[in-house]
């Protein structure tokens, strides 16, 4: 008999979980060491051939479904860049009680 041979993706075995955002904001360290990553030339350089790999062209122009699919790509790596981005702001820990968004129009 044969054997059917089965591949299997396998993870890498020291996954980080997840954490509270909060608990990020609280490494400084952490948050300016992803600030000299994101501003690296490299980095710089992958983000912009992703981009351009994902955007849309004359000829997905051409073809409705294809040019969803690219659009949705190129928003997921937007998203994900620009998340990336939010995450090296130091967020301000000694704030005074917040103002909920609904109220942040009305000026004092």
């Amino acid at each position: 008999m044969w054997k059917k041979e089965k591949k299997f993706l396998q993870m890498a075995k020291h996954i980080t979980p997840p954490i509270p955002v909060e608990h990020w904001y609280g490494d400084t360290a952490a948050v300016k060491e992803l600030q000299g990553i994101l501003q690296t030339e490299t980095f710089q350089r992958a983000v912009a051939v992703l981009k351009e790999i994902a955007g849309p062209s004359f000829n997905t122009l051409q073809d409705g479904d294809h040019n969803s699919i690219r659009h949705a790509w190129y928003a997921g790596y937007r998203d994900a860049f620009n998340d990336l981005e939010k995450l090296t702001k130091i967020h301000n820990t000694k704030s005074s009680t917040p103002t909920p968004n609904e109220w942040t129009h009305i000026e004092s």
